[in-house]
């Protein structure tokens, strides 16, 4: 055998605690009982929010929270809406208020 073909012959090593765990994993794609609880608590708390946002905030408010939701800061926010920083965080946080109130009730 050449030199050249030696690397196609490496010699693996195993863990047996390695590979005693790997016949036990479960698939990505699995969800116990209790994922599918979360998952279906958060979906109803997800159609919950966004029915609030789009029927219990202020128009301001609405742009304000759908522009953080799009990854903007605030300073960028103020600059979109031509308002300052400081009245985006008030209608920030009276929104957030605003929407906690909504969803505990």
């Amino acid at each position: 055998m050449s030199k050249k073909a030696e690397y196609l012959f490496a010699e693996v090593i195993f863990d047996p605690e390695m590979m005693e765990k790997f016949s036990t994993e479960q698939s990505v794609h699995h969800q116990s009982e209790e994922d599918k609880y979360y998952s279906a608590l958060y979906k109803k708390f997800e159609h919950k929010l966004k029915w609030h946002i789009r029927n219990s905030l202020s128009k301001r408010q609405k742009e304000v929270i759908q522009l953080i939701s799009a990854g903007k800061t605030e300073r960028e926010i103020a600059e979109i809406l031509g308002i300052s920083h400081q009245v985006v965080h008030i209608y920030k946080i009276r929104a957030i208020k605003k929407l906690q109130a909504k969803i505990k009730a």
